[in-house]
């Protein structure tokens, strides 16, 4: 994708503006990309690492799975409110998905899960580190709409908790009617209340990681760069402090940070170019007029843009759709008058649909990587149809009552 991006803007620059074009646009990238804003991604990345390699998530699993055995659909429950939890540390899907498909899955279907009521929970949880702060693509969408990045890590919050509680009540319903698709923990295996206590510690550095990161931005005490540096330091000592701190463990979370940050940059950096010659051939103005020009509500163009999304969440990844479409999209919302923290919730909010979406939803491949042989790719697809449903609900109500995604920013940071 960013040697696609980066090849065929150069070609069209060559073509229609000559040497010059190439010049201006190599010193844009480079303002971006030297950017203080974009150093929170490779620690964000290191820290969802850092939790991934460390076993404080098994921790969260046993602990949250022990609370709510007695329930229908329990160990998928569990699922989502642990990647709801990885998603307020990481800022990233992959951490949800493959932590919850290595430690959750062979559990669940030892216990008899229906492959649809184990697998969706999985994909589905874990793309809602796109939306739930602190949010990796909600600082490069603050960063290029030169929108507060605490408004909106604020401003995705409530709707990131309504969507877990909606993948929630759905699991609990549906096994409550249909129970083999998700039993109850058997009684052998759940343990006595004081034993619930003892593993509830395991909840104990989580939610310090989550108070170092989020509440040091809504309290006004750090940026959110400067919280993901706190961050950082946070997971470090709740590492240390659950004895699994070592160099092989730090090399390793180094290691993986090095290769997603650089495949993040390199897609940022080819995207910049393409938007970059983008804009300056005209093509993004000619493209603004456009919808300007169509007479139709305002609100049915913000519909029109969900839908162009959509189609676009099916074919590439975040970083593309955000540098393709928000320099076009963003002076027509200033125009219209749109808060710009609301939409960036709801472009979150397809974004994590993407992730979910055939044919190239990355929380698919995610899944298909951590799989056990009996596991089909038409079984991943089929399981999480429902989610999909669930999460354009979410993108509807935030979409006619904006104020789901707007009262918590303004509550925190006063009104604009």
């Amino acid at each position: 994708m960013a040697f696609t991006l980066g090849a065929s803007s150069i070609v069209a620059a060559l073509i229609y503006g000559g040497p010059k074009m190439l010049s201006f646009t190599a010193t844009q990238i480079y303002a971006g990309m030297t950017s203080s804003v974009l150093v929170a991604i490779p620690l964000f990345v290191f820290i969802a690492n850092l939790l991934e390699k460390s076993g404080i998530a098994d921790d969260m699993y046993k602990a949250v799975q022990q609370w709510l055995a007695p329930l229908p659909g329990a160990l998928a429950i569990t699922t989502v409110g642990v990647c709801t939890i990885i998603a307020a540390i990481s800022g990233i899907a992959a951490a949800g998905v493959v932590t919850m498909g290595i430690i959750a899955l062979p559990i669940m279907l030892r216990h008899g899960y229906n492959k649809s009521i184990c697998l969706g929970p999985i994909m589905a949880g874990g793309a809602l580190g796109i939306l739930i702060p602190p949010s990796v693509v909600f600082v490069l969408y603050g960063m290029l709409t030169k929108t507060s990045i605490g408004r909106l890590f604020a401003g995705g919050l409530m709707p990131g908790l309504i969507l877990a509680s909606f993948y929630v009540i759905y699991i609990g319903v549906r096994c409550h009617f249909e129970p083999e698709l998700g039993p109850p923990v058997p009684p052998e295996e759940r343990v006595s209340l004081k034993e619930k206590v003892a593993l509830g510690k395991g909840l104990i550095l989580p939610i310090i990681l989550i108070l170092a990161i989020l509440g040091s931005i809504f309290l006004g005490i750090a940026s959110p760069t400067e919280s993901a540096a706190i961050g950082g330091a946070a997971a470090i000592a709740c590492v240390a402090i659950r004895g699994k701190l070592s160099w092989k463990l730090l090399k390793q979370a180094c290691d993986r940070t090095l290769v997603v940050s650089c495949m993040i940059m390199w897609i940022i950096f080819g995207a910049s170019m393409f938007s970059s010659i983008f804009i300056s051939l005209g093509t993004a103005h000619v493209i603004e007029q456009a919808l300007m020009g169509l007479e139709i509500a305002p609100i049915m163009l913000i519909v029109l843009m969900q839908l162009s999304y959509l189609v676009l969440g099916c074919i590439t990844e975040e970083v593309t759709m955000l540098c393709l479409t928000v320099p076009i999209y963003a002076p027509i919302l200033s125009a219209l008058g749109f808060d710009p923290v609301w939409f960036g919730v709801l472009f979150l909010l397809n974004l994590q649909i993407g992730y979910l979406t055939p044919p190239f939803g990355y929380c698919l491949f995610f899944m298909r990587g951590v799989a056990p042989p009996g596991i089909s790719i038409s079984d991943i697809y089929r399981s999480i149809l429902p989610f999909i449903s669930l999460a354009w609900c979410v993108v509807l109500l935030v979409l006619f009552f904006p104020q789901l995604a707007l009262w918590l920013p303004n509550a925190v940071f006063g009104l604009k």
